[in-house]
């Protein structure tokens, strides 16, 4: 069986499909059979992931492959696209942006399928939109781990706490085996005071919840969603060599913890949101 890994935080911006489409990279480059569930109706996971060839519709307008969408109801499979060796995807579909508007027996629905499909691989990375809607709900309900990046700026610190509300009401009532893996500081600019604040502030009141590596805020990781390739691939630029060995770094604190992972008992359970923000 294999785990299961949601990306996700309320708030926009903070960069969860460059993280899902890194960790699909990643474990696709270990020889990791890895799927990835684009649940974002932008679709730029799949948009990545895919390199940008078009998936074209059949007849009847809907893709001749199993989309995310098809996980919220019992309609019949249709195969799964293999959009690189060692990597699959069920990619984002028009009809993602009917989801918020569905119930809690289809979020249980695609929890169930979810786990069905893990079966057949060894790594799932799922991305999630921004709005802490059904699409966010589901795959946290049937997800073994849950990790969230976070731009450190004090509008963040909202998105935060409905996340970890959110997955400690799911521990308590329907998935008490999520883990919550902890928050990525993405996006971080050394040279900025306030963020240098907010993330002491973060580490402070959250301590070992933050992940020990950032990402940097970096023009090679922008130019890496236009080339649809990881940023550390073939670097042409020191600047592009330094971001891939960031992003490498924090990603493998991610994925060695998923594939092999050691006692978690301390981060189980999300802190508590009224600790959060205490020294901002």
């Amino acid at each position: 069986m294999g785990k299961i890994l949601t990306v996700a935080i309320h708030k926009g911006g903070t960069g969860k499909t460059t993280v899902a489409g890194h960790l699909a990279f990643l474990a696709s480059e270990r020889r990791v059979r890895t799927l990835l569930v684009d649940l974002d109706s932008q679709a730029n996971a799949t948009d990545t992931i895919t390199g940008g060839a078009p998936l074209t519709p059949g007849p009847d307008g809907e893709l001749p492959v199993r989309t995310a969408s098809d996980l919220f109801d019992t309609r019949p499979e249709l195969p799964i696209h293999t959009a690189r060796p060692g990597l699959d995807i069920l990619p984002a579909d028009d009809r993602l942006l009917a989801v918020d508007g569905l119930d809690l027996e289809a979020a249980t629905v695609f929890a169930a399928k979810l786990r069905k499909l893990a079966a057949d691989y060894d790594f799932v990375v799922v991305d999630t939109p921004p709005t802490p809607g059904v699409a966010m709900l589901a795959p946290l309900l049937g997800s073994d781990y849950v990790v969230a990046p976070v731009v450190p700026d004090p509008y963040s610190m909202r998105g935060i706490e409905g996340l970890i509300s959110r997955v400690q009401h799911i521990r308590q009532t329907q998935n008490p085996d999520l883990v919550f893996l902890g928050l990525l500081v993405n996006k971080f600019r050394t040279v900025s005071p306030g963020q240098t604040r907010v993330l002491s502030a973060l580490q402070n009141d959250l301590g070992a919840f933050v992940i020990p590596h950032t990402v940097p805020q970096s023009s090679s990781i922008e130019d890496a969603a236009h080339t649809r390739e990881p940023v550390w691939h073939k670097p042409k630029t020191g600047s592009q060599r330094l971001a891939g060995i960031a992003v490498r770094k924090a990603l493998s604190w991610v994925l060695d913890r998923v594939l092999a992972p050691p006692a978690l008992s301390s981060r189980t359970a999300p802190p508590s949101p009224l600790a959060i923000g205490a020294s901002l």
